[in-house]
């Protein structure tokens, strides 16, 4: 964390400030150090402002994501309950004639009350 400076720390670098630099040359360097410190905000503000457009893209990206599914979702909501009714009357066979042809034929085991006599 940077250091505080308040109000008798900024007179005690003035007064430095006036006895090394002297008081003709001062105003040129108190001008010079204020367009550099302006310089050090600008690229901090560039930086950041660099961040928030990265984050702004991503939130982009994902709000596009989002679109595309509500979308698809509207496709589904689109449809009549008869061709829903269709469509998984169809699946409901499919699913039955699959089952019905790969299953083995299981024979029925012996009651076990009966001690293996059918």
């Amino acid at each position: 964390m940077l250091p505080q400076i308040g109000f008798p720390e900024m007179i005690i670098l003035v007064v430095l400030a006036l006895i090394v630099v002297g008081p003709e040359d001062l105003p040129r360097l108190m001008r010079k150090l204020g367009g550099f410190m302006s310089r050090i905000r600008a690229m901090g503000q560039e930086f950041k402002d660099a961040f928030n457009e990265m984050g702004d893209a991503t939130e982009m990206a994902e709000l596009r994501k989002e679109i595309e599914e509500l979308k698809k979702m509207g496709n589904l909501a689109n449809m009549t309950g008869e061709d829903l009714n269709e469509d998984m009357r169809k699946l409901d066979a499919e699913l039955r004639e699959a089952t019905t042809l790969d299953s083995p034929k299981i024979k029925p085991k012996s009651d076990p009350d009966s001690g293996g006599k059918s």
